[in-house]
């Protein structure tokens, strides 16, 4: 616990020596604000959801990637593996930094587009569970590359994927179909239904991109379906690729 509590301060004592990073948590909500701002909408949630989605498959991806690469191509984490720091430790604390930052830019999201009561809670539990697959492929990026420039590659490459497929989505049904079953569609679905408010609206827009039966636990049962999936597929590489710092 304390190895781990170690690696979360060590992060956090970390964040403005990493430029990139730190500016994509600080980034999207910053344009959440303007676009709300200067759009002046009678519903923010519907200018904010989209970038929602993009920051939520982005930030993860890129912040936990790169955070390894750099940690392995600069040797710290063979110094802290030197020092006792069991793998897992590491992983699980820089995870949790991860996470919290992640999880505070979902939380400006929400009150930038005024969400209150149930609406705010729903979009809080999905963009839990979306961070933290996106989290798990990012880390897996992180194990596979061999310097901080191909994981940067890999990361943004990926990430821009997730996060523009829901927008590719509304201009074909034919994607959306394909892709009905990840995580990115499913929380497109709830997103979009929060913002639309429900009801005819939502329905005729739904209809429109090729999607005719909504059930919100069913859509929240895939996602999380997701992220079992990943965790078994993280587990998997990581007991195949190993991370040792060397």
């Amino acid at each position: 616990m304390n190895a781990i509590k170690a690696i979360f301060t060590k992060q956090l004592n970390d964040v403005f020596k990493n430029p990139t990073v730190t500016m994509m948590f600080v980034m999207f909500p910053v344009m959440a604000f303007a676009f709300v701002s200067f759009m002046d909408a009678e519903d923010p949630f519907v200018v904010v959801s989209g970038l929602a989605i993009s920051s939520m498959m982005m930030m993860p991806i890129v912040a936990i990637s790169l955070n390894i690469a750099e940690d392995v191509e600069y040797r710290s984490l063979r110094f802290l593996v030197m020092a006792g720091v069991k793998p897992t430790q590491y992983l699980i604390g820089l995870a949790s930094f991860v996470m919290v930052l992640s999880f505070a830019a979902m939380v400006s999201f929400g009150i930038i587009g005024e969400l209150s009561g149930s609406d705010f809670v729903i979009f809080l539990a999905v963009s839990f569970l979306g961070c933290l697959v996106a989290l798990l492929i990012g880390a897996v990026i992180g194990l596979f590359s061999k310097n901080i420039q191909q994981a940067n590659l890999f990361a943004s490459c990926i990430g821009m994927i997730l996060g523009f497929l829901p927008i590719f989505s509304m201009f074909s049904p034919d994607i959306v179909q394909a892709t009905y079953f990840l995580f990115p569609q499913q929380i497109s679905i709830i997103l979009n239904y929060i913002a639309l408010g429900g009801g005819d609206v939502a329905m005729e827009f739904f209809n429109h991109i090729g999607i005719y039966d909504i059930n919100l636990l069913r859509s929240g049962l895939i996602i999380f379906a997701n992220a079992v999936v990943f965790i078994g597929l993280f587990v998997f590489i990581y007991k195949k690729k190993g991370l040792s710092g060397e």
